[in-house]
């Protein structure tokens, strides 16, 4: 079971979506839910400290900042209360959101964010949060697309299976989920394109270990002439799946991540939360 889930508040549209999956999933396993935003105001003053061109600085004030993040971490507590979460507690950084989730990662079973928060407000090294978040993070990060059900019920499973270690890891680790499913798919798209050396029946090795843990588990070998990304995305919809689980792969670059054009392409291609960890 998860008992500490961290819920990014970001400042896009699509927040509330997120925060009521991450609620949804706190009732059903009893968790903590803690809410975190960030206001980015000790990157600002490092900025302003080092005389940054003025090009370089926000439109809004640091007091501004401040009252935004408050904003949000109101909305969360209404949102807390609205869903009946037992427990929960807010926390204001002002750090980038990066630094602020990858650090309580360790100290956390799971981590939420939205599809949509597709940049970090990060001043000296912007970049998309999702990305950063599943290719760093110490924990399985669950990603939210804005049109994802308020109620998380993960009723059927699509596990994206390339055979690789970070799938397998991310399996483990998502067994509060499969325990709970009514049923998992093992998807094997392109198994020759994509390299897969596992016999015969590729995904058959991983049904048989997941058939001790779940009685309904089937495997699914999809040939697509399309990118993976696109075809993985397109079977969870024709299989109607409720949550996706994907390995998520990028490459280190000037002290930055970059990420596989898999990875990128599942987190802006899903219309199911995509559960993801590296």
């Amino acid at each position: 079971m998860y008992k500490t889930i961290v819920v990014h508040l970001d400042s896009t549209a699509a927040m509330r979506a997120t925060l009521d999956v991450a609620a949804s999933i706190a009732n059903q396993m009893g968790a903590h839910l803690v809410g975190t935003t960030a206001s980015g105001i000790a990157e600002l003053n490092y900025v302003l400290a080092v005389g940054a061109p003025i090009a370089m600085m926000p439109a809004a004030d640091i007091e501004q900042l401040r009252q935004d993040a408050e904003q949000r971490l109101a909305m969360f507590r209404e949102c807390c209360r609205e869903r009946g979460v037992a427990s929960f507690e807010t926390r204001l950084l002002d750090t980038t959101a990066a630094d602020a989730l990858l650090l309580q990662s360790r100290y956390s079973d799971l981590l939420v964010a939205g599809t949509d928060d597709l940049k970090d407000d990060g001043l000296l090294l912007p970049a998309g949060l999702p990305g950063r978040l599943v290719t760093q993070a110490a924990r399985p990060v669950l990603l939210v697309p804005r049109q994802a059900p308020a109620d998380a019920r993960f009723n059927k499973i699509m596990i994206a299976w390339n055979g690789s270690p970070g799938v397998s890891r991310l399996i483990a680790l998502a067994m509060p989920f499969i325990l709970r499913a009514k049923s998992i798919v093992i998807a094997v798209c392109n198994p020759e394109l994509e390299r897969i050396d596992l016999g015969a029946e590729p995904g058959a090795d991983l049904a048989t270990y997941l058939a001790r843990h779940h009685g309904n588990v089937q495997v699914v070998r999809h040939g697509s002439n399309e990118e993976t990304d696109a075809a993985l995305a397109g079977l969870a919809g024709e299989l109607r799946a409720d949550l996706m689980l994907a390995g998520a792969f990028g490459h280190s670059r000037l002290h930055d991540w970059v990420l596989g054009g898999t990875t990128s392409g599942l987190i802006a291609r899903t219309r199911i939360p995509l559960l993801m960890t590296h």
